[in-house]
């Protein structure tokens, strides 16, 4: 299986608008997602990034812009029914970074390893 660029894209998008910003209304998602079309039946690590004014998820993996209501978005993936999800505002981010030295996953541990 290919692997995507979405913690990268949602560590970068977050950066694009908080870097020098003193405060930061992004945070970033990692969650345990069930796969659709030819991966339905496979769950995997994704990362995406929560507007938290709206309660919108922006996902600008593999050169997406997608934009949809935080609930529609979650219960696309099942990330509520598959219960495995960690989010970070941009200072707990920032911090994993530095600490990981990679853009994610950090704590999300998934059933298959994907």
């Amino acid at each position: 299986m290919k692997m995507g660029d979405c913690y990268e894209a949602a560590v970068n998008f977050i950066m694009s608008k908080c870097m020098f910003g003193p405060s930061c209304p992004f945070n970033i998602v990692h969650a345990e997602v069930a796969g659709q079309g030819p991966l339905e039946g496979t769950s995997f690590g994704h990362a995406y990034v929560i507007d938290t004014r709206n309660d919108i998820a922006i996902d600008t993996s593999n050169g997406r812009n997608v934009m949809l209501p935080r609930q529609a978005y979650e219960t696309f993936g099942k990330i509520g029914d598959i219960g495995n999800y960690h989010e970070y505002t941009w200072r707990e981010a920032r911090k994993k970074l530095i600490d990981y030295e990679h853009y994610g996953p950090w704590d999300l541990e998934t059933s298959t390893g994907l």
